[in-house]
């Protein structure tokens, strides 16, 4: 791999891991330095790099599915990360991955590219995100996990204020027997940590861990997406209901959402297992409307959005 070039990290993890807490973490550090963002998003509401605090980087947008299957990475991935690179002469560049995707076929397909293009960035590393709380649970579910944790040379440990000691034994005892060799590390909160979490995500390893051979079926049970939107004022309380009945089949759910009597605009989430609703400030603009991304195991759509339709206000 190239030794010439913009750095190039991948960070990824599974779904509700905490990778855009990461990234808000990485650009809100004072440092200096000039970081380029690409957001892979699963679905068509883009609710990642709304969610995204950039100071001063370039975010790029990978809407539409996973980038290891879905976005060809032979060309409108490089030729994306080329253009922000050209564009803004970042100092470092990381992709946000979705959360199902697998990092050793990102890596696979730059091996690929014409000279020219590989000349311009050099791949530094696969940082993935574990979090302590739903982390063993959700490794032994889902074999995307496993493989983003297999392909990793960093280990980023997230919400292990919220896990129990027993919790955190048995995420430790998963991870020793995916990658015991890559490196693990935890930030609290702070802005010293957060300098330091920086400059560890950005660190350029030496050599990165080799691909491991991949079929990409997302296999198990089939994870789907489903986008809604609605103009209608929602019911809080309903809509947090909802996802908790549904948290057998939903591994992440998240949006901007129009509540009722409320002034300000709503966050709602469901991660690891967890479901929150809290409040983000004013809505950016006049218009107030509720756009949600939901992602499962075997979703029915059709049931899912008349249940969200029931929770309008009026």
């Amino acid at each position: 791999m190239s030794e010439k070039g913009v750095p190039f990290t991948i960070l990824t993890g599974f779904l509700g891991a905490g990778k855009t807490t990461v990234l808000n973490r990485i650009l809100s550090a004072p440092g200096g330095k000039k970081i380029a963002v690409l957001v892979n998003e699963l679905g068509r509401i883009a609710i990642d790099s709304k969610l995204i605090l950039s100071r001063g980087g370039d975010v790029l947008e990978l809407a539409g599915g996973c980038v290891c299957c879905k976005v060809d990475t032979k060309n409108d991935l490089w030729d994306g990360i080329a253009d922000v690179i050209e564009r803004s002469s970042p100092d470092y560049v990381i992709l946000e991955t979705t959360g199902i995707a697998e990092p050793g076929a990102i890596l696979d397909g730059f091996r690929y590219l014409p000279e020219s293009q590989q000349d311009c960035v050099s791949p530094a590393g696969i940082v993935s995100v574990v979090e302590a709380e739903a982390g063993p649970r959700i490794l032994g579910e889902r074999i995307e996990a496993r493989e983003q944790i297999m392909c990793a040379d960093r280990l980023l440990l997230s919400k292990l204020d919220l896990a129990t000691p027993e919790q955190a034994r048995l995420l430790h005892t998963a991870l020793d027997s995916l990658n015991p060799d890559a490196e693990r590390a935890s930030f609290p909160a702070g802005e010293t940590a957060s300098r330091a979490l920086t400059s560890w995500v950005l660190l350029k390893k030496g050599k990165l861990r080799p691909a491991r051979p991949h079929s990409h079926s997302h296999s198990q049970g089939q994870l789907n997406t489903i986008s809604f939107e609605e103009d209608a004022p929602l019911l809080g309380e309903r809509l947090l209901q909802l996802l908790k009945r549904h948290q057998g089949s939903l591994y992440r759910a998240k949006g901007f959402v129009h509540i009722a009597g409320e002034s300000q605009r709503g966050f709602l989430e469901l991660a690891g297992d967890r479901v929150s609703l809290s409040y983000r400030g004013k809505w950016p603009d006049s218009r107030r409307f509720t756009e949600l991304v939901l992602i499962g195991e075997n979703l029915d759509e059709a049931s899912l959005r008349r249940q969200l339709w029931a929770c309008r206000a009026g």
